[in-house]
């Protein structure tokens, strides 16, 4: 049984700007259960039997998850009841080869299950988040993971057990009813199948091919919607809660970024074994609100062994032939809703009728997250293969090989209609209105306010100072911190240098700074005048050959030596005075 999808080992390689398949709404999928309460302990209650069990038959379409393929047998049947309070899931896995010798959890043998948290409420129990997902793995050798969600599994709600002869294992789970709506919930039932280290196959209920991308989906809003409707027994009241879609708050931050916001289109075919990618011509890019014609003409085609066999599970697994739009900038954990409709798509080929797709809105929710080869979520796929297969009743192999090698062009009209929510005239009517935000900004914002009091009082602290220098001091480095504060305060709203607000700001602080300023120097003290010098009675004579110091006169003289002219002069009379004087006396 496991033998024949054991070929397709999981294959890792790069793919180059690989969108994941979106998937239909689970709604067409509904399931129903029956009323009971089981005992938990891993055999199976009789009230299980009057459900319709769940064949586990049909294979993932991923790479290594089994190309999509039916099982010659089932790998294992489920049993579902439920009653006012709990849903009962038994899972009878049929499998004698059970492997964990992966190092990746998800790649050994194991019961996935997945179901929903209640949503996130505010403090007045208004939703504000869509309800999360709650993703359990019980191993068949009794490791239980949470890989999501805040209910763990353990003891009191899992019980697993291997069968006495080796045939396979039971997993038994009890999960609480939550986020019910018209008596339903969603829920998500897989299993891995593991063989020498590596998982083969994920497995899922027949009736459920699109469960391969359940593991995707974070939330109840999520663009994967891929999971079973299960139809409760009994009444159940409604408990989901819808948070009310509210659009992106558009700030002078962000408006630019919405308004040159690319979103890229390419046409492109890849096989689902190898995910070997083939791009067919040169992509597009459209922004917020714009119609692009997109044509794609003498398209270089892949050749006729583009897509063998082999990487088409023996002709079972049809390569995807799809448009892709994707928004290139979004960054791990990013997540964006957007809109467009594009019109009536036609794809030619040399050798075959014209076919026809008719056009459709679509709504997009990427969830991006980072992988080893790249960015994944952040892509969404316009599906052409299976209309053209179907229009033209086209077998996978006819479609791979001499279809595709003759495609000549792929043409239609793609507009891109909101971003977040937002269509191009919200947006564009916020820029009209920005000059009268800005003013409101100014008029209103309250840290503009209280720092324009704060330098407003800086400048009465320095009025009324009376020349003290501290008081000047603080009061000019208070208005100044004021000033930088209100200019962090609008660089942090997004407002630009030179416009409404910060002219506002220069102007209007850099005036009661200039007033400060102004009494500040208006209080320091004048310069004193710098004293004329004067000779020093008490200093040495200049030795002779001393060079003079003087300073010179306009007539070319020297004042020291007129003084000491002077000065000889005098002793010369004072000493004839008192000769005669001396003279006289004598007589």
């Amino acid at each position: 049984m496991k033998k024949l999808f054991a070929i397709l080992v999981v294959a890792v390689m790069v793919i180059s700007l690989m969108p994941m398949t979106m998937s239909a709404a689970t709604a067409d999928w509904v399931v129903n259960s029956v009323e009971g309460t089981a005992v938990l302990d891993g055999v199976k209650d009789e009230g299980y039997d009057a459900f319709t069990p769940l064949v586990f038959e049909t294979c993932g379409e991923g790479s290594g998850n089994g190309g999509g393929a039916t099982l010659d047998a089932p790998l294992g049947h489920g049993y579902i009841m439920n009653d006012a309070e709990n849903v009962y899931v038994f899972m009878d896995v049929h499998d004698p080869d059970m492997d964990n010798g992966s190092a990746n959890n998800y790649e050994q043998d194991s019961v996935e299950i997945f179901f929903m948290e209640p949503a996130a409420v505010d403090d007045t129990g208004n939703p504000v988040a869509a309800g999360a997902k709650v993703q359990w793995r019980i191993h068949f050798d009794g490791v239980m993971d949470c890989d999501s969600g805040s209910n763990k599994p353990g003891a009191d709600n899992c019980v697993v057990k291997v069968n006495d002869d080796g045939s396979g294992y039971v997993v038994e789970a009890k999960l609480p009813i939550t986020e019910v709506l018209n008596n339903q919930i969603e829920i998500l039932l897989q299993i891995n199948s593991a063989t020498g280290g590596a998982r083969t196959a994920t497995v899922y209920a027949s009736g459920h091919p699109e469960g391969d991308n359940g593991y995707q989906r974070s939330d109840r809003d999520s663009t994967y919607d891929c999971w079973m409707t299960l139809a409760l027994a009994g009444d159940h009241a409604d408990t989901r809660k819808d948070p009310v879609p509210v659009a992106q708050e558009i700030t002078v931050k962000n408006y630019q970024d919405i308004l040159s916001r690319k979103f890229d289109t390419q046409l492109f075919a890849q096989d689902q074994v190898a995910w070997g990618w083939v791009g067919l011509g040169t992509g597009a890019s459209a922004a917020l609100g714009t119609t692009t014609d997109l044509v794609w003409e003498a398209i270089a085609a892949p050749a006729a062994d583009a897509f063998t066999a082999e990487n088409t599970k023996e002709w079972s697994a049809a390569p995807k032939f799809a448009i892709q739009l994707s928004d290139n900038a979004m960054a791990d954990g990013d997540t964006e809703k957007f809109t467009a409709t594009y019109t009536d798509i036609t794809v030619k080929a040399t050798g075959y009728a014209d076919v026809v797709i008719p056009g459709a809105s679509v709504e997009m929710k990427l969830i991006a997250s980072a992988a080893d080869w790249g960015m994944s979520g952040n892509s969404w796929e316009i599906d052409l293969g299976t209309p053209v297969r179907e229009q033209l009743g086209l077998d996978v192999q006819t479609f791979a090989t001499a279809y595709l090698p003759a495609l000549t062009s792929v043409s239609t009209t793609l507009t891109y209609d909101t971003y977040n929510l937002n269509d191009l005239a919200t947006v564009q009517a916020f820029v009209d209105n920005l000059a009268t935000l800005e003013q409101e900004f100014v008029d209103t914002d309250e840290t503009i306010v209280e720092q324009l009091q704060k330098a407003n009082d800086a400048l009465a602290a320095a009025q009324g100072a009376n020349g003290d220098a501290k008081v000047l001091e603080d009061a000019l480095k208070d208005a100044n911190s004021a000033k930088n504060r209100a200019n962090k305060t609008r660089e942090n709203a997004g407002w630009s240098e030179g416009g409404i607000a910060d002219t506002y700001i220069q102007t209007t602080f850099d005036g009661i700074i200039a007033e400060i300023q102004g009494l500040v120097d208006a209080a320091a003290p004048a310069e004193p005048e710098t004293p004329a010098e004067t000779p020093n009675d008490d200093a040495a004579p200049a030795e002779d050959n001393a060079p003079s110091s003087s300073t010179t006169t306009e007539e070319g003289g020297s004042n020291t030596g007129l003084i000491v002219g002077i000065v000889v002069v005098v002793v010369i009379i004072i000493a004839v005075v008192a000769a005669v004087l001396l003279g006289k006396k004598k007589k």
